[in-house]
């Protein structure tokens, strides 16, 4: 994620999350132009709230011309009374009110729903960009920072749509019309009532500035302050059975603190804006009541003029109050944007060939052409594999913690791609097929069995939705769950809880299993999927994946060989190679790596047993 680098420089990061989200307001544009025309329409009739007073106090109180805007010579010269001049001065005002509410109506309301749809764009993209992201990112990556930004990042972007663009077109728009008008009524005042504005502005963006930098810190420290409470919460079993609480409080409150530290800079670069405004706007008005009451004394200027002058200075330091308000908004919002910018700038290394083609029926017959890989450049995990597995063979693959077993299965499905070499499925290279037709015909029942929280129904059918009741309770059968799902008293619409822990390790691989068969792919993939049951558990596992690899080509991770009864052939690795191969019995003969093996796990009694089991397997 260069883009989002610590020391990439803020212009940078800026132009990257422009470029990334203008063009998602294209089919807003419409929306987007009609509610700019409401708000310069708004600001316009605002400039003029003041103008019927000033008439009032011209025309009917001191006899004076008007000097209003497109209507003085009109209105200067009209036969009018001035009780009329005076009703009609309380009717424009009042049509003001009424022209600028329904005006501030439309562009709140339309600016809201244009908010409410383009975050709803940016999160959708961004959750769909993060699914097809690589393993190798999401392994880099705090789950609870991913999260933080799919939420708290995104609301502050819609923010910034919603109220921030309409503090900031409906104060810029006024303020240039209260100049136009100004500088129209008597330029040298106008100079001298804003004298005090750039340095106003200096102010303005000055902190602005700081209190960005302070808004980046501490949504970085939002994200792992969330990271931190996801990982606490997710192993809440280990951290209590350790009684490690206090270890994670105090982890949890160095966090926070962190992120307090920051919040509070950017608290009290806000904090020091207000009153410095405040400061400025009384120093500008004092420079308009003496050089005004001068001006009008000396006849330059008449009292209506002086009293537009104090509207005008009064209300535009208000906008730029309003604007220095914004700063802080504007800030938070763009730190969220380069964070999502980050994640949606970053590419899969895994990802669909230019010519990618669909995936036809595969048979399932996989080889390994001399692959290697390594997650760092010089840090070799596999190295020159050749392994060819015939259509419906069971293959385990076994070694030693850290040779790469999981590595190499998982190229299977792309999760990686080789650095050397090449993988191929029925005699084609992978990679020529498109990602979603390749692992569409890939199933996996893996170590750790992540249910979804929903039914038992939809946790089965997961990876096939359109599945009919009667082809899940048919998987389900031949997986050994039927028995155990129709004693709950819901039975398959059962609520699971998230991560299933509602139910034992047993069941939840009992459903992984069904919804592996379920999915009816030529190919499957078994992690280790008998660890932490008991004997009883693991023998009706066992039974279920055995009917689950049925005339299906099964790679099967073995961490505890007693799954390697399913396996046609057994394949072991050590660091990175292959060093041995062939069944079971050949390799307990050859008193090799896989024999040592065997022997730690396995009593001598069990293995005398597997292997008069074996052996009369083999005679058949």
């Amino acid at each position: 994620m260069a883009s989002g680098s610590p020391d990439a420089p803020a212009g940078r990061k800026t132009k990257d999350w422009m470029q990334l989200f203008v063009p998602l307001l294209r089919p807003f544009r419409k929306q987007l132009c009609w509610a700019a025309l409401a708000m310069v329409l708004d600001a316009f009739l605002t400039v003029f709230r003041p103008w019927p007073l000033k008439v009032v106090i011209d025309r009917v109180l001191s006899h004076k011309p008007s000097r209003v805007p497109f209507l003085h010579a009109w209105l200067d010269s009209a036969p009018f009374s001035r009780m009329e001049i005076l009703y009609g001065a309380c009717a424009a005002t009042l049509l003001i009110a009424v022209l600028t509410g329904v005006l501030t109506y439309y562009f709140t309301r339309t600016m809201g729903a244009v908010g409410q749809h383009f975050v709803f764009t940016i999160r959708r993209d961004l959750f769909a960009h993060l699914q097809r992201l690589s393993l190798r990112f999401h392994n880099c990556q705090r789950r609870g920072d991913l999260i933080t930004r799919l939420t708290t990042d995104i609301q502050a972007i819609q923010d910034l749509i919603a109220n921030g663009i309409i503090v900031l077109g409906s104060n810029a728009f006024l303020i240039a019309g209260m100049l136009v008008l100004m500088f129209w009524l008597n330029w040298q005042f106008a100079l001298a009532a804003l004298s005090v504005t750039p340095l106003l502005f200096w102010v303005v963006f000055r902190y602005t500035r700081r209190i960005r930098v302070a808004a980046r810190q501490a949504r970085a420290n939002t994200g792992l302050l969330a990271s931190l409470a996801q990982e606490t919460l997710s192993s809440i079993q280990i951290v209590q059975g350790l009684a490690q609480e206090e270890q994670q409080d105090d982890r949890f409150r160095a966090q926070s603190r962190s992120g307090l530290q920051a919040y509070l800079e950017s608290v009290r670069y806000q904090a020091r804006v207000a009153p410095l405004v405040d400061v400025l706007a009384a120093v500008g008005l004092a420079i308009v009541m003496w050089l005004g009451a001068t001006r009008v004394l000396a006849g330059v200027l008449t009292t209506g003029d002086l009293v537009i002058f104090f509207a005008y200075i009064t209300n535009l330091y208000s906008p730029i109050k309003a604007l220095a308000r914004l700063s802080y908004t504007y800030s938070k919002a763009s730190v969220g944007a380069e964070r999502i910018a980050e994640v949606m700038r970053v590419r899969s290394e895994v990802r669909d060939r230019k010519r990618a083609r669909p995936a036809p029926p595969l048979r399932g017959r996989i080889e390994f052409r001399d692959v290697s890989f390594e997650y760092e450049t010089g840090r070799t995990v596999l190295s020159h594999i050749n392994l060819a597995i015939a259509p419906g063979e069971k293959i385990a693959i076994v070694g030693a913690t850290g040779t790469g077993k999981s590595t190499l299965v998982s190229l299977v499905p792309r999760f990686y791609d080789p650095s050397e070499g090449e993988v191929r499925i029925d005699g084609e290279d992978i990679r020529t097929y498109t990602l979603q037709s390749l692992r569409e015909q890939i199933s996996l029942v893996l170590q750790d069995q992540l249910l979804f929280r929903g039914t038992i129904r939809e946790n089965i059918a997961f990876g096939r939705p359109g599945a009919s009741d009667e082809e899940i309770a048919a998987a389900a059968v031949t997986a050994n769950a039927d028995e155990f799902i129709q004693r709950f008293p819901d039975g398959y619409e059962t609520l699971v809880a998230e991560r299933g822990t509602t139910l034992s390790g047993g069941q939840k691989q009992r459903i992984a299993i069904a919804r592996a068969i379920l999915r009816d792919a030529p190919i499957l993939i078994l992690d280790e999927p008998t660890t932490g049951l008991d004997a009883a558990a693991e023998r009706t596992v066992m039974d279920a994946l055995e009917r689950a690899a049925a005339r299906r080509t099964t790679l099967i991770i073995a961490h505890r060989l007693v799954t390697v009864r399913l396996a046609d052939r057994i394949v072991v690795l050590d660091r990175g190679r292959i060093v041995e191969e062939g069944t079971h019995l050949e390799l307990l003969a050859r008193n090799g790596w896989y024999a040592r093996l065997y022997r730690l796990q396995m009593s001598t009694e069990m293995e005398k047993a597997l292997v008069s089991a074996n052996r009369a397997l083999a005679l058949e």
